[in-house]
């Protein structure tokens, strides 16, 4: 993820499909917990101005269960088994864990001294 101060929201750290997916994922689950499979995401997005190939949908999940984002379950079905993607936080702990990561590696980077 890169911080882009020119942007708004989650297109500061994601791409505008990257974004509309992961919004997608926490509306689903806002009362219950509802799974998505890499090719639903992929389906979601098809509508989407920005969407990408299949690849980088699930590369781009895999990398937010990777961030402790999203987590996954595994299902068996048509053609062996597949991840279903779940929120492990949700926006406002997506949030606060956004805002502790870049603190934290500002005030590693950028220690401040007192004389």
């Amino acid at each position: 993820m890169i911080f882009d101060t020119s942007e708004k929201g989650l297109l500061t750290l994601f791409k505008p499909y990257q974004a509309a997916l992961l919004e997608h994922i926490w509306d689903l689950n806002s009362s219950d917990r509802v799974g998505v499979t890499s090719g639903q995401a992929y389906e979601f997005l098809k509508a989407h101005p920005d969407s990408k190939s299949r690849a980088s949908v699930i590369n781009f999940l895999n990398e937010m269960v990777e961030e402790g984002v999203l987590t996954y379950e595994e299902e068996s079905g048509k053609g062996g088994y597949h991840r279903v993607y779940y929120p492990k936080k949700d926006r406002e702990q997506f949030a606060q864990h956004v805002v502790e990561t870049i603190s934290n590696k500002l005030a590693e980077t950028f220690p401040l001294t007192h004389e």
